[in-house]
């Protein structure tokens, strides 16, 4: 039985960073925010889960919607783990395409650069993907990645203990 989900995808994958990338205030963002913000985006009834900042629940609770049997992870942390070989390659390809900066990759951000994305591409998204694009680049995407108030210790799926700060 062949089964496919937009998260094995690398051409996906691409799409989903850029689309998560063009909604960052300042398009850019470390590495390992741009893995967890895109497994909110793959899963967003994981969001349910996630310890919002003050205000910022309501909404990323509403746009979490209901859990389907058909589109569960048995464990979102290994999940993580296990996609980082893909997101290493998604973000190789586009530092390949010049869409983000190589070196700002090599010291862990991931950045947009001025290249021009076609309209055509991102206009494959719906309404649904855009708004939760936006909603995780402004609100999740910008919380900073360590410490106990960190992006990794609020959604839980990287260990955050040693973290320096």
């Amino acid at each position: 039985m062949l089964v496919y989900h937009p998260a094995f995808d690398i051409y996906h994958g691409v799409f989903r960073a850029l689309l998560l990338l063009e909604n960052v205030p300042n398009k850019s963002m470390p590495f390992d925010a741009l893995r967890i913000v895109d497994l909110y985006f793959l899963f967003p009834y994981l969001l349910a889960d996630f310890e919002f900042p003050r205000g910022a629940g309501r909404r990323g609770r509403r746009l979490a919607g209901p859990k389907s049997r058909f589109n569960t992870l048995p464990s979102p942390k290994t999940f993580v783990s296990q996609m980082q070989g893909l997101h290493m390659l998604i973000a190789a390809a586009l530092a390949g395409r010049g869409l983000i900066q190589g070196e700002a990759l090599k010291r862990g951000n991931v950045e947009r650069t001025d290249a021009v994305v076609s309209e055509e591409l991102l206009g494959q998204s719906t309404s649904e993907d855009i708004e939760l694009a936006a909603y995780l680049g402004s609100n999740l995407a910008t919380i900073p990645l360590l410490g106990k108030d960190g992006l990794k210790a609020r959604s839980r799926l990287m260990e955050f203990r040693y973290d320096p700060a």
